[in-house]
């Protein structure tokens, strides 16, 4: 009866040990992909504020008005260029 008490317990005691040890393993390998989660999304914040900042420069105002008159040939009007045309309803 105690041989087979003293048996039991330690394969308790095994199976415990053997328990803690997977649970630290885990543990310890869901700890370094937290850790390169946590780098992947501090990469991609920077990213995204670079592009944020591209994003301003591109729709520059003062740009925009540029390409316009270069690029496009395009100008501001005139008032006197202005024609008001009127619709006469049958």
């Amino acid at each position: 009866m105690k041989l087979t008490a003293l048996v039991v317990f330690y394969l308790i005691v095994v199976i415990s040990a053997s328990g803690l040890v997977y649970s630290k393993h885990l543990q310890r390998r869901h700890f370094v992909e937290l850790q390169a989660l946590q780098e992947a999304g501090s990469q991609l914040e920077t990213e995204w504020e670079q592009l944020l900042l591209e994003e301003s420069a591109w729709s520059n105002q003062a740009r925009i008005e540029q390409i316009a008159n270069t690029e496009l040939g395009m100008h501001l009007v005139n008032h006197s260029d202005v024609v008001m045309l009127e619709l006469k309803s049958k």
